[in-house]
């Protein structure tokens, strides 16, 4: 890259139909959980009594409002703390609010050698799902070396663009820190061309179309469990 040319800044770019779809599905659920383990107990209470429904409240209510504060407190209450875009550019990955502050960031010069053969990896992990996470080292005073994973998703957003958001940072890296060596394995992972840092399309798209088709079976399956044993 032309050290004279500055280094371009892209965000992500939100999927407006599946977001919607998974905005509507949490919201929803919580809405049925309020009704069917709060509302409609307190419901019984007041057409029944406490004698008849006291035991179904004592169960009820601990498991509603179990689920309910967290999630109204992390979702709705810190709301501006949650990140809704990501922003790559030449000082290094920047998650971003509604308002366009910066909730959490990492930065280029925060990056040190893992101590490993590669500085720059790519990790499978359970909650990352099919597409395996970006590894890479930071430090601080108190801590040596350890292991970040970055994730390139948002909290109730579907991000249509993250295998453009990894090439772009790894070509930060490769440009900003040039001393950190990445793995090879991470650009088929990501399906990153080296030399362009341009992604296959259609490897992303395949993947895609796989993590739907897996969806779609696992709502499948819980509709016919629902209504096998309902």
């Amino acid at each position: 890259m032309n050290p004279e040319k500055p280094f371009p800044r892209i965000e992500s770019k939100i999927s407006l139909f599946p977001t919607f779809m998974l905005q509507t599905l949490v919201y929803g659920m919580l809405l049925l959980g309020f009704a069917f383990l709060i509302a409609l107990p307190a419901y019984g209470i007041y057409k029944r009594g406490i004698e008849v429904m006291l035991f179904p409240a004592l169960i009820c209510f601990p498991v509603g409002l179990g689920i309910l504060i967290p999630t109204v407190k992390e979702y709705i209450l810190k709301r501006n703390l949650i990140a809704s875009t990501i922003i790559v550019d030449e000082t290094g990955i920047l998650y971003c609010n509604s308002k366009r502050e910066v909730v959490h960031q990492i930065l280029y010069s925060d990056l040190v050698f893992s101590g490993k053969e590669y500085d720059v990896l790519s990790v499978s992990t359970g909650s990352s799902g099919i597409m395996p996470l970006l590894e890479v080292f930071t430090e601080s005073e108190k801590e040596a070396a350890k292991p970040l994973r970055i994730e390139m998703n948002l909290p109730l957003h579907v991000v249509k663009d993250r295998y453009t958001l990894y090439a772009h940072l790894l070509r930060g890296i490769s440009v900003f820190r040039p001393d950190l060596k990445i793995a090879p394995q991470v650009f088929n992972n990501y399906f990153i061309d080296p030399e362009t840092w341009q992604v296959n399309k259609k490897g992303g798209k395949y993947l895609f179309l796989i993590i739907l088709l897996a969806a779609l079976l696992l709502c499948g399956l819980i509709v016919w469990l629902v209504f096998s044993f309902g």
